[in-house]
């Protein structure tokens, strides 16, 4: 990338992301005056992510998804609520003051000792994690997940400009996942025309759950408490070699659901009311609006946001459950039901991959090619069998030598919570509980062969949203025992601690740059915080420019090695250990010097790396078509070579997708029709073709 290129692209980024901050201030000033601290940040934050995805889910549904229309949305956005804001001034301006002066004083962070606490934990949480994307930026993305659909959905956003269309990257359910978290991905390959944002993109998820774990609570020692019981979960290995450095969903669903929770606590703890008491209406709002979103981010988020919702409104008292429910459940359609309306209209079934109806009325469900049986955690409850050779390894490979301490402390928290706790946090002990049991009877829980549950481990990550709630609401419910409160909770979070210290100690990225990076960015932060507790919008608007000149500059650097030797040498591991190494570094290798051109794509689902250095090759899985989205393998030659001949392709990917795996026949299909296609590489079962013609689909019997 040039220095042009990249001066352009931070400025795009600077001109969507700027002036949604903006407005998201301003929106949070007018609307909850009384907010500042940390929970105004977490405002700004919800309102500034729910704009840029309203904005990328219209202008990609009008085929817009653009840089020149983003930048345009963005600002007017901004235009607009100056507009506003100018007719409200004077009276927002004195409700503010006088608001401000009496809540400011309890948003602030705490004596230093506690601070320095604060800061070591949040060391411990965030070293694996910057570990994990220093690694990424040193090869590139990784994980099956990542380059088999997330990475692909974002980079398609980023090609054709449209979102609302279903895009195959493999023969399974994916293309109908919700995509709130590939948008993000995709706004920086907009800005850019480069994936060099995509790498770092979770580190600002984790710092979303970590402020939402903070803000849960209003008082301070209960914060740190919750603050480290958030963290161990956050920083367990599953968790951090899942998403770190990667494109996966998952700590961004949580983050936006943890999000919710601290919104709703702090909505009713300030007021010191029930739920749809005065003054709790714009935090009950954003608190659905958060749901919302974590809903159309994540599938695994349905059973979570739906038993919120319903404790939301059973909270309510009987008099204002109604308009309990015209404030959440209209802000929770509108931000999260976006990518189920498209599948409605693109298949049929909101959620294709399930069988929905009720008695003769069902939505129509197409056949899915799946590896595994889909089977869920509660299939194998009294297997002791299985217990013993694939949930009790599992978890400890999970959470290390420490799970039984985390699972256990969250278990607490929801019992207690029930027990011990006000309206509103039995309300939320009930949500940890039914999302735990919706987490076991998730299909493909315990996804594999029937009695050998291979996806067990790395889809225990299902049961996070209700295992943090459980964490998030433990300290707040803890028995008043000195020996409780002050020995042995902190005793068994800081076992947890350790175990999770231990893990990234024992990681193989350079732990040395981790630290130094995060030792800088804790400076910046302890720096701008006390900077932004005392000066005035101008002020910060200074500061925070100078913070982005330094970030640019160092980014200049970072980008270029980046792009130097992303998935420039496949000998790293590949998650599940199912691509064959060979065939992988044959087919990255070869796309690093092709551009620009239509790649037809079968056998291989890890594909993301094959839309090249500057994303601008056109990838396309080639699939059989059915009925209400139903997309399958390619069952003969004629089909294949018709495929072929109507995409118009420049190049044919063929290659097994597991190292057990022989070649595909749309290998052999391919390369029989010698007029059409030259082979351009050939390594194991990986087969490269150039096309040079046409298909012949009526030549495959004598071939």
């Amino acid at each position: 990338m040039s220095g042009e290129s990249y001066v352009l692209g931070l400025v795009v980024l600077l001109a969507i992301a700027g002036p949604l901050w903006l407005v998201a201030r301003r929106f949070r000033t007018g609307l909850l005056p009384d907010w500042s601290g940390p929970q105004a940040w977490l405002v700004d934050a919800v309102v500034a992510v729910a704009l840029f995805e309203a904005i990328a889910q219209l202008l990609g549904t009008l085929g817009q998804f653009r840089r020149g229309p983003l930048v345009a949305a963005a600002s007017g956005s901004l235009i607009a609520a100056l507009a506003v804001a100018s007719v409200r001034r004077r009276g927002a301006q004195d409700r503010a003051r006088s608001s401000r002066d009496v809540v400011t004083g309890n948003q602030r962070l705490g004596p230093r000792s506690k601070l320095a606490i604060v800061l070591a934990m949040t060391f411990i949480v965030a070293i694996p994690w910057l570990a994990q994307s220093v690694g990424a930026l040193r090869t590139g993305v990784l994980g099956y997940d990542s380059l088999n659909y997330h990475l692909p959905f974002a980079a398609h956003f980023f090609q054709t400009g449209r979102v609302s269309s279903l895009y195959f990257t493999f023969t399974d359910i994916n293309s109908a996942f919700p995509a709130n978290a590939e948008l993000v991905h995709a706004v920086g390959m907009v800005a850019f025309r480069r994936d060099v944002v995509s790498p770092v993109v979770n580190l600002g998820w984790l710092g979303l759950a970590l402020l939402a774990a903070w803000c849960a609570h209003p008082q301070l020692r209960v914060r740190v408490a919750t603050l480290a019981g958030v963290g161990i979960l956050l920083s367990s290995p599953l968790f951090v070699v899942f998403d770190g450095g990667r494109a996966t969903n998952d700590l961004a669903a949580i983050a936006l659901f943890l999000t919710s929770i601290a919104l709703l606590v702090n909505g009713v703890g300030l007021n010191g009311l029930g739920l749809n008491g005065v003054g709790v209406r714009a935090p009950t709002a954003l608190a659905a609006v958060a749901s919302g979103m974590a809903l159309a981010t994540k599938l695994t988020m349905v059973v979570p946001v739906v038993a919120l919702t319903v404790g939301v409104i059973a909270s309510a008292t009987r008099g204002d459950r109604l308009k309990t429910t015209r404030v959440w459940v209209p802000w929770l359609v509108v931000t999260g039901g976006y990518w189920y309306v498209r599948n409605l209209v693109a298949t049929g079934n909101p959620v294709p991959a399930l069988h929905l109806g009720v008695g003769p009325v069902s939505f129509p469900t197409p056949r899915l090619t799946q590896p595994y049986r889909s089977y869920s955690v509660a299939h194998y409850l009294a297997d002791v069998h299985v217990w013993r050779s694939w949930f009790l390894p599992g978890m400890h490979d999970s959470f290390g030598w420490a799970w039984p301490v985390v699972v256990g402390l969250a278990a607490a928290g929801w019992a207690l919570a029930l027990v011990r706790g006000d309206r509103v946090v039995r309300m939320l002990g009930a949500v940890g509980i039914a999302s735990f049991l919706g987490y076991l009877v998730t299909p493909f829980g315990a996804g594999g062969p029937k009695g050998r549950p291979l996806l067990f481990a790395s889809d225990l990550r299902f049961a996070f949203p209700a295992l943090a709630l459980g964490l998030l609401l433990l300290p707040r419910v803890l028995p008043r025992s000195a020996v409780v409160r002050r020995r042995a909770f902190p005793a068994l979070l800081a076992i947890a601690l350790v175990n999770d210290l231990v893990y990234s100690l024992r990681s193989r990225v350079s732990l040395f740059a981790a630290a130094l990076a995060l030792a800088l960015a804790a400076f910046a932060i302890v720096g701008g915080v006390a900077l932004v507790s005392s000066m005035g919008t101008r002020r910060l608007l200074a500061s925070l420019t100078c913070v982005l000149l330094v970030v640019a500059t160092a980014g200049w650097a970072v980008q270029r090695s980046y792009l130097e030797h992303r998935y420039a040498n496949v000998k790293h591991d590949v998650p599940y250990a199912s691509a064959p190494r060979t065939e992988l570094a044959a087919l990255y290798g070869w796309v690093r010097n092709v551009s620009h051109a239509r790649i037809a794509l079968a056998g291989l689902g890890i594909s993301y790396p094959l839309v090249g250095s500057d994303l601008s090759n056109e990838v396309q899985y080639i699939g059989h078509r059915g009925p209400h989205g139903e997309f399958s393998e390619v069952r003969s030659c004629p089909e294949w070579r018709r495929l072929l001949a109507a995409g118009h392709y420049d190049f044919v990917v063929v290659s097994a997708n597991n190292a057990k795996a022989g070649e595909p026949a749309a290998a052999s299909w391919t390369r029989s029709d010698a007029a059409a296609a030259t082979v351009v590489v050939r390594a194991g079962t990986a087969s490269v073709y150039r096309v040079t013609g046409d298909f012949d689909p009526n030549g495959c019997a004598t071939s």
